[in-house]
Formats: structure tokens, sequence, C-alpha cells
């Protein structure tokens, strides 16, 4: 079960990094599907729903992936780069709410069954998590790339924070090992 949770924070990690590579501009979206595809059955080992979840984060952010411009392709383009950058933002934050959110309660509800002191705290970070994706999605439709891009530092800061008050047991909370998965699936 332990491994489970592990996978599901792995993907809710990437998935959050993968949201900030997109709200900046001129980004281009790494995404290797081969290396997110192992926390599909992670996850689903410690919950089918959270299984699921992760999947379609996979195939979002494969699809996200598949809608990078070419290099060059502003240069050319007669359009506005935020304009075309909010045709790939905006759309993955609506679609990708409903597993982000399975993603917060199958979350929480593990927790419950590890020892430690800290699963307040740690609730209350997946619950920021929750709320600022909701938030998200709520505002998707009329907000731009820049308020996008601040709102996820914002979001990011709030989640520093909080992590700060968790301690480093692997049991609980976020652990480095996320950073090692967002390395090897998202970043350049």
């Amino acid at each position: 079960m332990r491994d489970g949770l592990i996978a599901q924070q792995e993907a809710l990690a990437v998935y959050l990094y993968a949201l900030s590579v997109l709200a900046q501009e001129e980004s281009m979206l790494t995404f290797r599907s081969e290396a997110f595809a192992p926390l599909v059955p992670r996850a689903a080992s410690a919950d089918a729903a959270a299984g699921a979840a992760v999947a379609e984060i996979g195939r979002l952010l494969a699809a996200a992936r598949a809608a990078n411009l070419e290099p060059g392709a502003r240069a050319r383009s007669a359009g506005s780069p935020t304009v075309i950058e909010d045709l790939r933002l905006r759309p993955l934050i609506r679609a990708a709410d409903p597993p982000v959110q399975v993603l917060v309660g199958t979350l929480s509800r593990g927790m419950a069954a590890l020892p430690g002191s800290e699963q307040d705290t740690y609730r209350q970070l997946l619950a920021t998590i929750g709320e600022g994706h909701a938030l998200l999605k709520a505002r998707a439709s009329n907000i731009r790339q820049r308020e996008v891009e601040r709102e996820i530092h914002a979001q990011e800061d709030r989640l520093r924070r909080l992590m700060l008050l968790l301690a480093p047991d692997p049991a609980v909370g976020l652990q480095p090992g996320a950073a090692g998965t967002v390395g090897a699936v998202v970043q350049p």
C-alpha cells in the first residue's frame, strides 16, 4: 500500500511540475510516457481509482507534449504566443481536475492507514492542492497565461511552506523520491 501511495504522490508531482512548465511562455513540455507508465500499476495497487486517475493524467500529459509547437513556430505565427500557449494550458487544467481530485482524495484516505503525527499537516497540504487546482479550473476560461503562472507560483509557495512542516519520514508526506520521478518524466 505504501508504494501505491508514493506512486500517487509522484504522479501528482509530475503533473504539477508539467503544469508549471506549460504556464511559462516559450515553454516546451518534455514528457516521457515510458518513464511515467510504471506509476499506473503501482498507484492501482493501493487504490483502483488512483490507478485510473494516474493513467488519465499520463494520457493528458502525453497529449500536451504532442501539442508542443515546433521550434521557431512562434516566429512564423501571426498570433500572440499567449494565445498559442493558452490553447494547451486551459484544456489541460479542465481535463486534469477530476483525476487530480481523485488523487487528493485517495492520498488523504491512504494516509489514515500510515503511522505518523504529521497526518493533519499532510492532509492540509493535499486539501491545498485540491482547492488550488479547482480554483484554476474554475477560472480557466477567463484567465491569461501570466495570471496562471502567478497563481501556480503562489500555490507552489504555499505548498513548500506546508512541506517544511512535514518530517522527512518516507511514510509521511511528499518525499524527495518524487523529485527523481519528476526529473525522469518531465524535465529536459
